[in-house]
């Protein structure tokens, strides 16, 4: 279970490292070559191509009873890219250059299972093989790994690069923020002044326009009480005499005729 466990988050951890690295590249397709020459100098500066990755030594410190599963003790840190089923070719240490061959079973820290089909092409059939016996391994498939390692080490620390900028960003941000706010609130406070002056002089323009206002308001009031005057004054109307005697005189119930007589013709 537990190996599975680490399958499964060794699977996430690739799937993420070659989906940035692949968008990367996406981001970069403009300068392919200067991405691949970065990525190439980075890599130079993890991966040494001329020491042999292939090639580690260990000690069995444990082996069933068939003789088949070796397990084995390595110093070396690069066991850890090791894959069930990987195929690897050792020899004991002071037995000649005769190669055994075994496939990976399983890997733990500091630890790999191996298991050997034919341990007697090269070990003697009469010898017991005794624990702690130095092997000498053979693994093109680790130095494959580990030069993947590598790349993935260098896109990784890409990424965290990335990261630190952001967070130096972020950390710029948070540290001047007292400052910033003091810009701002300075700011807007010599705005909001700006504006209530400006509301001042609007206030004022408005004030003195109102009372000239006012003050014509009056001056057109007597204008037009003057021309009501002149109106009244100047008012025709049409006037008869005659008529207006005789009815007046009924008013005042003087002696009249019950009509009005007619002109006299002179």
């Amino acid at each position: 279970m537990m190996c599975q466990n680490r399958a499964m988050r060794q699977i996430f951890f690739l799937i993420f490292v070659w989906s940035y690295f692949f968008s990367t590249l996406a981001l970069c397709k403009g300068s392919k070559g200067n991405l691949q020459k970065a990525l190439e100098g980075e890599l130079n500066s993890i991966f040494d191509p001329n020491f042999n990755y292939s090639k580690f030594s260990g000690r069995m410190t444990d082996r069933d009873k068939v003789g088949n599963i070796l397990k084995i003790l390595s110093e070396n840190k690069n066991i850890k890219f090791f894959r069930p089923g990987d195929f690897v070719e050792f020899r004991l240490a002071r037995l000649g250059n005769s190669l055994c061959r075994g496939h990976i079973k399983n890997v733990e820290d500091q630890y790999f299972t191996i298991y050997v089909k034919d341990l007697f092409r090269c070990w003697k059939k009469s010898s017991y093989l005794r624990r702690g016996t130095q092997m000498v391994f053979y693994s093109v498939a680790l130095a494959e790994r580990v030069k993947d390692a590598g790349l993935f080490r260098v896109i990784l620390i890409r990424k965290r690069v990335e990261y630190l900028d952001q967070m130096k960003r972020l950390n710029k941000f948070i540290w001047t923020y007292d400052q910033k706010k003091i810009k701002v609130s300075s700011s807007f406070d010599k705005k909001i002044v700006e504006l209530e002056n400006q509301k001042r002089r609007e206030l004022d323009i408005l004030i003195g326009k109102k009372r000239d206002q006012v003050f014509l308001q009056k001056e057109i009031v007597k204008k037009i009480d003057q021309v009501d005057s002149d109106l009244s004054y100047y008012k025709i109307e049409n006037y008869e005499p005659d008529l207006d005697r005789w009815h007046l005189d009924h008013d005042l119930g003087l002696p009249v005729g019950k009509r009005p007589q007619g002109l006299k013709n002179n």
